[in-house]
């Protein structure tokens, strides 16, 4: 059973009762992540995240994880683009304690200024993990160059710079102004008492007064480029990337089927033609980044510096498959299955179930069935797959990095075409 609840101050709390598990999840999001940051700030939203373990008026740094992994269960937290999230997994008799902890957290976390000068020494060295990781790196770099001139193609983890800059008054003034209370969704999912963890998170958080955020996030403009950052590694990382679509749209069905039919596992169309059959890959796959202004589509491959162009090359040709119309009924049939049955099972995690439902309040305001989601699927026709894939696969609006012991790119793209 699942249940929503408004407090006063506009706080969100969302419920799913599952008697059949043992456990329980509950996750404290915040709508907003890296994209609501101004320049000096850069990585500030992942740095909160960070400092949200580091002790609160009422527990040390150690008592706030010993609490929960004392009973078997666990805490952590992640930062994206447009949401941070805390949660908790814990034995469904240890709700109350993860209620506890997590709400100390978001309430009384000190941010001490000695600990914060600390902190700075491991994001700094997770930074630098990154830029030591060549497909991240890819990844990173391909949203730089496309979203170069909008808040979403910074990093989430920020610069040195910035993150060397950070005060604990820039924290406390970017949580005043984008912490608030309208921001925030509670989902709780697992063998829990709807009724009882509201009661209980209302008597924290239901006193609080109400603020409200204000949201000035410009349109997205969509820049091409083909670029290289030199690594000195054996192998090179291709990140290709053109417009996706906001997670908003309705078209994003139809992307997530063009996704499943090249990238979507095994028995991928770039799966079979590029690695099984050619033999040029060990690791092939497309992704999507969606957001509420827009998105990318991507295809991220892994490979020896003397197989880049064919690599590129055939990708481009399984582009040219799909928007040349040689798409037929049995290929789409199995990309929806592959999608249908990728979400049903996924709704199978008592975590996930707690995703699901804070990011369908976050993003549209209401819970969304799976079966909606599957009608919705099931409803998109050839002629729409084919129309899409001739307006997005346009070489000359088709982004591509490259990260390897290469200072230039041996080939262009239109000598592929």
């Amino acid at each position: 059973m699942e249940k929503k609840t408004v407090l006063p101050n506009g706080i969100r709390i969302l419920t799913e009762e599952i008697p059949y598990v043992y456990s329980a999840v509950i996750g404290m999001w915040i709508d907003t992540g890296s994209k609501n940051e101004e320049e000096d700030i850069y990585g500030i939203s992942h740095f909160i995240e960070h400092m949200l373990f580091k002790g609160t008026k009422n527990r040390t740094a150690l008592e706030i994880v010993r609490e929960l992994e004392e009973t078997g269960g666990s805490i952590n937290a992640f930062t994206d683009k447009e949401n941070t999230c805390i949660f908790a997994r814990v034995l469904n008799t240890h709700i109350d304690k993860a209620i506890d902890v997590l709400t100390d957290v978001f309430l009384n976390s000190t941010f001490d200024e000695v600990e914060i000068e600390k902190e700075k020494g491991v994001v700094i060295e997770e930074l630098k993990m990154y830029e030591d990781s060549p497909d991240e790196l890819s990844y990173d770099t391909l949203i730089e160059n496309v979203w170069k001139n909008h808040p979403l193609g910074h990093k989430i983890v920020g610069t040195i710079e910035s993150v060397q800059g950070i005060t604990r008054d820039k924290i406390l003034s970017y949580m005043e102004n984008n912490y608030t209370y309208d921001r925030i969704v509670i989902s709780v999912a697992g063998n829990i008492d709807s009724d009882d963890v509201i009661s209980k998170l209302e008597s924290r958080l239901g006193k609080l007064k109400t603020k409200n955020s204000i949201d000035n996030e410009p349109s997205i403009i969509y820049t091409t480029e083909v670029s290289t950052k030199f690594k000195d590694i054996e192998q090179t990382h291709v990140c290709l990337g053109v417009r996706g679509t906001s997670l908003l749209e309705e078209d994003r069905y139809i992307y997530s089927i063009i996704d499943s039919i090249l990238g979507g596992g095994m028995s991928s169309r770039l799966f079979q033609e590029v690695r099984e059959k050619r033999s040029l890959v060990y690791s092939i796959g497309s992704y999507e980044l969606l957001y509420r202004k827009g998105g990318i589509f991507g295809v991220y491959a892994c490979c020896s510096p003397n197989n880049l162009k064919d690599v590129v090359k055939y990708t481009l040709e399984e582009f040219n498959y799909i928007k040349d119309g040689r798409l037929d009924e049995e290929l789409l049939y199995r990309a929806k299955e592959l999608l249908k049955g990728s979400l049903l099972l996924s709704l199978e995690t008592v975590k996930n179930r707690m995703i699901k439902h804070a990011r369908n309040e976050v993003y549209f305001q209401r819970s969304i069935p799976p079966e909606e989601i599957i009608e919705k699927i099931d409803a998109v026709t050839l002629e729409q797959v084919t129309n899409l894939a001739k307006e997005i696969f346009v070489l000359d609006k088709t982004s591509l990095v490259v990260v390897g012991a290469m200072k230039e790119l041996p080939f262009s793209l239109d000598s592929l075409n």
